[in-house]
């Protein structure tokens, strides 16, 4: 019997999933998570048929697994349910690209000047909104020749000393083609704390492809990450991550994906048994009296918000870089606690679904607005895009301010 079978008979129909999803409260047609999750699976068990287009409306959250106090894996049931839904062609097209980002960033990234220019043009988003239902509101972000995998530099003699100090940095597609530079400041923040990084050797973590329909997608996504990453961990090695959807997906996705294969679910599960957040882990050398504080006086005090992705809340692991950030010296930080940010990775680029993305995300817009912050602090790429589009203010990942806080002084 699969684990969801058993998951789906706890469901009681008490509706805290419905109260705890940002579309419910954003759009009030939106059926939910319970009417879409349980209730749905069961109507096709019974041979009922219940396609909807409502069923591409869920932002893939996890609000509502947290939410429910008999552990329904209700985005679980959402996530087979949108698999099966019927696409218009040219839905199925745009989401077929947006299920695999690490095919995109291969090809934007063999002449990233020319399609950075292309995808800046009227014109060419004119034609995306046309042909391929992408919003002409959201700016694409700009590519960049890719994160090598591998070693970054020599390792420091106080890593080469302890073996426990090995960890994989799992870049994911957007740090790998986007953000590359953020990929160098995390291994060198790491570097700064007494570990040995080196870049995994991954493809895409799946995330994409579970949001946009297509799970055989993440599941081939997962099986070539788990065979690249086990010999690692079984050679003692730490899975680290700057990225909390990557960080969901490896820590709960993968076991999920390959429970058809004994083998390889027994391999994902001690992968996700070894996966950290880099603030997460950070928090554990300061347990042990490892974190280094060896900060620089910052030029001027900072003032910072803090947002934690959905993804990030998902995992179970508190707030691991507000604590953290909070202990540089000049730097006032702000909890903003403002509920989802409404982007959910490709969900925000979808001409249909834009305004709803706006709607879902205007809770924390008033809060950026309210607390006025020099910058916005938040692990989540797709979170900072959505930040800056709808407030103006700056948004940054956290490893970039706690490094710059070794070298000069904190700042934005």
């Amino acid at each position: 019997m699969r684990k969801d079978d058993v998951s789906l008979d706890n469901c009681l129909k008490c509706s805290d999933c419905n109260t705890a999803c940002p579309v419910v409260t954003a759009h009030p047609a939106y059926p939910g998570p319970k009417r879409l999750g349980p209730e749905l699976e069961r109507m096709r068990r019974e041979g009922i048929e219940c396609d909807t287009d409502w069923l591409e409306y869920c932002l893939g959250c996890h609000r509502c697994d947290l939410a429910c106090p008999n552990e329904v894996n209700v985005s679980e049931l959402i996530a087979r349910a949108k698999a099966s839904h019927k696409k218009t062609p040219i839905r199925a097209l745009r989401d077929w690209w947006f299920a695999r980002p690490g095919l995109l960033g291969k090809l934007l990234t063999i002449a990233p000047g020319i399609s950075n220019f292309s995808l800046r043009l009227k014109p060419v988003r004119a034609l995306m909104s046309v042909f391929m239902k992408i919003t002409p509101e959201r700016t694409f972000p700009a590519y960049h020749k890719p994160l090598p995998a591998g070693l970054p530099t020599t390792p420091q003699s106080s890593a080469e000393a302890n073996g426990s100090a090995r960890v994989v940095f799992f870049p994911g597609c957007f740090i790998q083609y986007n953000q590359p530079e953020l990929g160098c400041h995390a291994l060198q923040l790491l570097q700064f704390n007494g570990f040995q990084p080196e870049v995994a050797n991954s493809v895409c973590c799946g995330v994409p492809s579970l949001a946009n329909g297509n799970p055989e997608e993440a599941r081939k996504r997962a099986a070539a990450n788990v065979n690249n990453m086990i010999d690692a961990v079984n050679a003692g090695a730490r899975i680290v991550t700057a990225c909390s959807s990557c960080g969901h997906m490896l820590k709960t996705g993968f076991a999920d994906l390959l429970e058809g294969d004994s083998a390889l679910a027994k391999k994902a599960e001690k992968i996700a048994a070894n996966t950290y957040d880099i603030a997460e882990l950070l928090v554990l050398q300061q347990d042990a009296g490892k974190f280094n504080t060896q900060f620089q006086p910052a030029a001027a005090p900072l003032k910072l918000a803090y947002h934690a992705p959905c993804h990030q809340k998902s995992q179970g692991i508190g707030r691991p870089w507000y604590h953290l950030l909070r202990q540089i010296p000049g730097v006032e930080i702000e909890d903003l606690n403002a509920g989802c940010c409404g982007m959910s990775g490709t969900f925000g680029f979808k001409e249909e679904k834009y305004p709803v993305s706006m709607e879902v995300g205007s809770e924390l817009f008033a809060a950026v607005r309210a607390s006025a912050p020099q910058a916005v602090v938040t692990e989540c790429a797709t979170c900072q895009m959505q930040i800056v589009h709808g407030t103006g203010v700056k948004a940054v990942h956290p490893v970039n301010i706690l490094l710059n806080a070794y070298k000069a002084g904190a700042r934005p």
